[in-house]
């Protein structure tokens, strides 16, 4: 019986390459890690030998292995644009993280500024904190993430910068005895340093009223009165909320856009640049 290279077991072999590992490649190709492994014996029974090692604890192609890279690429790109030219493509998808900040105003934006530079993709969102973005990232089950620094650090290698703004409920009122109640994120959370640093820097005798695990919460307990809340704003105010008296302007936060490992670096520039328009227009 002839020998034959599948097209799904190199696409796993150029997946293992690309996000450097079986268990990224897995993530990323929507596959379990013992069936990415199971494609690459496949391809090494084909070839003869070994085609990847281990190298600590990460993999490393063999000098065969490099060589089956190179024609698996040429391969898929043959395929992939054959499938194309005959209207018979799978739909790609790119899944994107995102922090909760901001979303009802920026996802519009961003998705119509996304659709003009990739076309041929179909974008889906996830919201969440940025300690489980950054975990999407490092695994391989997010493509994209845009993330926030609460601290503004960095902001010359930033897509943009959010201004950061205390907001309470509109029938809020500070008591001119007793400490200011702050509503905030529970840990982790990039935002709980820069609200301690503002209290500090404004000399505010202040404590915790309230802590929430998402933005709906935060928000919940913010709009009931319970206190106020420093938090990244861009466009209008959410409904039932107003910028709090007696406190100033503070500091501004930076977003940065993440790309898991072996993601196209066309498509990072693209999402990069997507959202540097849609902050500099909301700003």
């Amino acid at each position: 019986m002839a020998q034959v290279l599948d097209i799904a077991p190199l696409r796993s072999v150029v997946a293992v390459a690309d996000c450097g590992g079986f268990h990224r490649a897995a993530a990323v190709l929507h596959l379990t890690q013992s069936a990415v492994s199971q494609h690459v014996r496949r391809i090494e029974a084909v070839v003869g030998a070994p085609i990847v090692e281990r190298s600590g604890r990460g993999v490393a192609f063999t000098e065969l292995g490099y060589r089956v890279l190179a024609h698996a690429r040429t391969i898929l790109a043959a395929h992939d644009a054959a499938l194309s030219d005959l209207g018979a493509a799978e739909e790609r998808v790119l899944l994107i993280g995102a922090t909760e900040h901001g979303a009802d105003v920026m996802l519009p934006g961003l998705t119509a500024a996304l659709g003009e530079r990739l076309p041929d993709w179909r974008l889906r969102f996830r919201l969440d904190r940025n300690v489980m973005l950054a975990d999407g990232i490092e695994h391989g089950t997010l493509d994209l993430a845009v993330m926030l620094d609460g601290s503004g650090l960095d902001p010359a290698h930033a897509s943009g910068m959010v201004p950061l703004k205390w907001i309470s409920a509109r029938s809020f009122a500070a008591s001119a005895t007793d400490p200011l109640p702050v509503v905030m994120y529970s840990e982790p959370c990039t935002l709980r340093e820069p609200t301690f640093v503002a209290l500090d820097r404004l000399g505010l005798a202040y404590r915790i009223a309230a802590e929430s695990s998402d933005l709906s919460g935060l928000l919940a307990a913010v709009r009931s009165g319970l206190g106020v809340a420093l938090l990244p704003m861009i466009g209008r105010l959410p409904d039932g909320l107003c910028l709090a008296e007696g406190l100033p302007p503070t500091s501004r936060a930076s977003v940065f856009v993440r790309g898991r490992h072996g993601v196209e670096r066309e498509i990072l520039a693209a999402v990069e640049q997507a959202v540097r328009d849609v902050l500099t227009d909301q700003t």
